[in-house]
């Protein structure tokens, strides 16, 4: 019974979870050269980005200890992972998951490049967002 819950639904999660863990920490990682390099240009204010910089290196850190946590969970404390079927379901999922997430890098980067060499743009984002949660929250007033 144990190892088909494996297979069906543990597998199958943990495969686009670790996956999305395992991309969002090295992106993280990249925002914090992104950061650095933005700290030393200092065209954003030195203050900006060095709050860029401490928010990129706790989620690079946050993503990796979850990453870390759940395969030790998983592997050590659970019985998951031991048989070929288990492993081969999950490869297949962060297969899956991998491209759709990767595909969203680019964009994610030159954003945060913008946000580091561009005075105003960490800004615009601030209230890009702000404004888009006013109206999403008012239209769901509405109806």
């Amino acid at each position: 019974m144990t190892e088909w819950i494996g297979i069906l639904l543990v597998s199958p999660l943990w495969g686009g979870t670790s996956t999305q863990l395992f991309i969002q920490a090295w992106l993280f990682t990249a925002n914090v050269f992104i950061s650095l390099a933005g700290f030393v240009k200092g065209a954003v204010s030195r203050k900006t980005t060095a709050l860029m910089m401490g928010v990129a290196l706790a989620g690079a850190i946050l993503h990796s200890l979850l990453l870390f946590a759940g395969f030790w969970v998983l592997t050590e404390l659970l019985p998951f992972g031991q048989t070929q079927t288990e492993n081969i379901v999950y490869w297949i999922f962060a297969a899956l998951f991998a491209p759709l997430m990767l595909a969203q890098i680019p964009a994610k980067l030159r954003k945060s490049w913008r946000n580091a060499m561009t005075p105003g743009s960490f800004e615009t984002d601030i209230l890009k967002r702000k404004f888009d949660s006013i109206r999403t929250s008012t239209s769901n007033h509405d109806a």
